[in-house]
């Protein structure tokens, strides 16, 4: 049968087993006879006994009385005469490096040769090691069957340099990466003149063989036991070595992602190697540490703790306390330190392994050269010494966490730089830490604005507080701030639109002046006044079908056309007609614009992905939903419905959001998300929020800020470019000084400035446009004023008084205080040439206007402003 096996015994006594099924040789050394066996076979020899089972996935086990040799395809064993037991099949035994079990998996052996006696020695001795073995005639298939089985010996036949080059191949098998855990070795011709000769010969040159990529090299031996002695020194000395160096692979890797700081010297105290958790907590990069002594980096007040952890090494012991570190901006941080000295061959310490634990990181601010008390712990309560201890460690745990925020941590920064600063720096330092201690970081300071005019400040000082301000900061003796009375009380509701829906809209129906205008969709100069005047106020709808369709909106949300247009229906009813400014108008004007700074070159290469934009747009379109054409602050200070719902905390922000939501989710007939999935739909709901959020103008200075001082800080190419330098950078993602700007972190930063700069673009709009969205603001403005005054509510914006209000200067001071350096920052990265021409065109005309008006009324004797509505 073909799973027997075959015994032939040659006329030496020496008896070769080979599995029929599994044997791929054709050499069989001596002339033999053969013997078939059925399940079970007795050969007989004098005072020899051997009997094999054969079934081949068993073990074959053998007695042994007389010196024999057996091969078998599995393994070949030579035995003296003596009497032992050998297991041939089975697996190979493990080992161990260190306490890491390795498993001696079946070594591969490729070789590469003109068949031949040193080939047939080879294979027979790989045979008798119970090494698997390939043999292959030329380079070709020689680096294919190495790719596929990645042997981990390769012999190659260097002796006959017709056949094939072995250096050239050597190279070949080096350039994969793979290679370096393959040992591979080059069989030379013997230089010996006689056969054992012990004169002095001289011994083939080495130098090119190792300089190809060799390991090492074999003279020519065609006999067997040579051969196999021979790989089992390179099994022993080559391969588990390498095997143990794979190993520190995955020791490093977990390393590299262990969250407790990690450090190792040498014994000198000289650091070899920190992970990343050290690099983030030293703030060193491994750079700058490997090669220094570790004795820089602690600090200790006397120094009495640093000595004995170094005392303790000394001995080769173990130690484990606090200790400090000084990092790289000159702080000093304290933490829990365990020190494991690595011992060598005589018992001393020949490696340190520093761990600093990572939830016991307590960070503190030097003063002086002090030493740094621990934390004092409270006296611990009547409970037995069990208790007691698992309390003592539960508080220095509490003790041990950080708690400090990121703008502490700077403030002690400044501290530590503080101490050894030029006199006359220190007090500047003392500024700095005031302004950071400052609730408001982000929020300009009313004694950085422009000097001016009397008018001029208290205007600018009224719209940063109106815009800005959750609430009045201060109360107005004229107007205080009163619990309203039942009949004062205005609620602003959620206004659902009614069910009924128009029917289905075609774009290819609309009017030919629609169809005129929306022709300019992608163009900054379209005239979205006109087309609001064309549709009957429902330039929205049109509007976004066409920057809908040209972005893939429906087939990303993979929503048919109907759901789509009805929802912008749904949408646009939402908004109230009877707003000045803030109405569908408006929510199509900053539609256009998002979608047209979406398609600039430097968003387009790949800097947003195809999620952003689908988010960017819907954003854009719901921004302003169900608006009531009042502020944040006039609806806290009214105690309105929605201010109570959101805290006072981004009112009408909070409430656009979850008002779209709900009205889209409220109805299949509208709901453009009801076929995604829920991990597609959760991030793009998650990008629709945060933008829509992101137009609350008390974050606007932040949302700026953080711009640029993420992504234009950073670019080589801030500030005004060439159109060289434009061309040059616009079809990366990268920045000058490699800035991904594809991160989530990036992405985000620049969908909030994108959506904030096509919130309050009117300003650089063509000045026809500007004119218009100037005074329907304006008269949003004049209307919320005389409602407060009506209604016993502090004023806002006083100066937002129908008649005396200079419409042309509240508009200069709109640009300088919000608008001008916010465009600079977003034309510096996006490269919008002619929205920077737009605004300071439109910026010199207020300020003729502005002059005009106050021109008129110093003609006047200053008996009262002049209305420009």
């Amino acid at each position: 049968m073909g799973c027997a096996p075959s015994l032939r015994v040659s006329q030496t006594g020496i008896i070769y087993c080979r599995d029929s099924d599994e044997s791929n040789s054709h050499h069989s050394p001596g002339q033999s006879s053969n013997i078939s066996s059925q399940q079970q076979t007795t050969v007989v020899f004098p005072k020899t006994e051997v009997k094999t089972t054969g079934d081949p996935g068993a073990s074959t086990s053998i007695q042994l009385t007389q010196q024999i040799r057996f091969l078998n395809r599995r393994g070949t064993i030579e035995a003296e005469t003596q009497t032992s037991q050998l297991f041939l099949k089975g697996d190979r035994p493990s080992f161990w490096f260190g306490p890491m079990k390795l498993k001696d998996n079946p070594i591969k052996i490729l070789l590469v040769f003109e068949e031949d006696a040193q080939s047939e020695a080879f294979w027979w001795a790989a045979d008798r090691a119970n090494y698997t073995c390939n043999l292959v005639k030329n380079p070709e298939h020689a680096v294919d069957s190495y790719l596929d089985k990645r042997h981990d010996i390769i012999i190659i036949d260097n002796r006959h340099s017709n056949t094939f080059n072995a250096e050239v191949l050597c190279r070949s098998i080096r350039a994969t990466k793979q290679s370096n855990h393959t040992v591979i070795v080059a069989v030379t011709k013997q230089q010996r003149s006689f056969l054992y000769s012990t004169a002095d010969v001289d011994e083939p040159p080495i130098a090119s063989i190792l300089v190809a990529g060799f390991n090492s090299y074999f003279p020519e031996n065609e006999n067997i036991g040579s051969c196999y002695n021979y790989l089992q020194l390179l099994e022993s000395e080559h391969v588990r070595q390498r095997r143990k160096i794979l190993a520190t692979e995955a020791l490093f890797t977990a390393l590299e992602k262990c969250s407790d700081a990690i450090q190792i010297t040498d014994k000198e105290h000289c650091i070899q190697y920190v992970n990343p958790a050290f690099e983030k907590l030293s703030g060193f990069n491994s750079e700058e540490i490997i090669g220094k002594g570790s004795r820089d980096l602690f600090y200790n007040g006397t120094g009495e703790e640093t000595e004995q952890m170094l005392s303790q090494i000394k001995k080769s012991k173990a130690w484990e306390g606090r200790c400090g570190l000084k990092k790289r901006s000159g702080e000093v941080i304290r933490f829990r330190c365990t020190t494991t000295p690595v011992m060598d061959a005589d018992k001393r310490a020949d490696h340190v392994v520093y761990v600093k634990r990572s939830e016991d990181f307590v960070e503190s601010r030097v003063h002086s050269l002090g030493s740094l008390k621990e934390p004092d712990l409270p006296g611990l309560p009547n409970g037995g010494v069990a208790h007691g201890m698992l309390r003592r460690q539960s508080l220095a745990r509490i003790h041990s966490m950080t708690i400090e925020a990121p703008i502490t941590k700077v403030v002690n920064m400044i501290y530590g730089v503080q101490e050894s600063c030029p006199s006359n720096v220190a007090p500047l330092l003392d500024k700095v830490i005031e302004i950071l201690r400052s609730s408001e970081l982000y929020s300009p300071l009313n004694e950085n604005v422009r000097e001016g005019d009397e008018m001029s400040t208290e205007m600018e000082t009224e719209y940063v507080e109106g815009l800005m301000s959750r609430s009045l900061r201060k109360s107005s003796s004229a107007y205080p701030i009163l619990p309203l009375q039942e009949s004062q009380r205005k609620s602003y509701p959620m206004l659902l639109p009614s069910n009924t829906t128009s029917p289905p809209l075609s774009l290819k129906s609309a009017p030919p002046d629609v169809q005129a205008v929306l022709e300019k969709d992608d163009m900054w100069d379209i005239d979205i006044l006109e087309l609001e005047r064309l549709t009957n106020k429902k330039p929205l709808l049109y509007l976004g079908l066409k920057i809908f369709t040209r972005f893939g909106v429906s087939e990303f949300l993979t929503c048919p056309d109907k759901v789509m247009q009805t929802w912008l229906q749904r949408i646009e009813a939402s908004y109230h007609s009877t707003n000045k400014y803030h109405n569908s108008t408006h929510a199509a004007d900053v539609l256009q614009a998002t979608a047209y700074f979406l398609n600039r070159e430097r968003l387009k290469k790949g800097c947003l992905t195809k999620q952003d934009q689908v988010g960017s747009v819907l954003a854009a379109a719901i921004h302003d939903v169900d608006h009531p054409g009042r502020t944040n602050v006039f609806l806290a200070n009214a105690q309105a419905p929605l201010a109570l719902c959101y805290n006072d905390r981004a009112i009408l922000e909070n409430h656009h959001a979850a008002f779209a939501f709900k009205l889209t989710i409220a109805d299949d007939s509208c709901n453009i998300f009801k076929n995604m999935t829920r991990e597609d739909y959760k991030p793009l709901r998650d990008i629709i929020i945060d933008m829509v959020l992101a137009t609350e103008m008390t974050k606007h200075f932040e949302h700026v800020s953080k711009f640029v001082n993420s992504v234009n800080k950073h670019d080589k190419y801030s500030g005004r470019m060439s159109e060289d330098e434009h061309s040059s950078i616009q079809s990366g993602l990268c920045t000058g000084h490699n800035v991904d700007l594809s991160t989530p972190e990036n992405r985000m930063l620049i969908k909030r400035m994108l959506i904030k700069c096509a919130d309050i673009a009117n300003p650089c709009r063509p000045l026809a446009l500007c004119k218009e969205w100037a005074y329907r603001i304006a008269d949003e403005y004049f209307l919320q004023a005389e409602e407060e005054r009506e209604r016993g509510l502090p004023v806002v914006m006083p100066v937002f008084d129908r008649k005396t209000c200079n419409i042309p200067k509240s508009q200069t001071t709109f640009m300088d205080i919000f608008i001008m350096d916010t465009f600079d920052a977003w034309d510096t990265f996006a490269d919008l040439q002619d929205l920077m021409e737009n605004l300071q065109g439109n910026y010199a005309y207020w300020q003729r206007e502005a002059a005009l008006i106050t021109s008129k009324a110093e003609q006047q004797n200053h008996t009262s402003p002049l209305v420009s509505c």
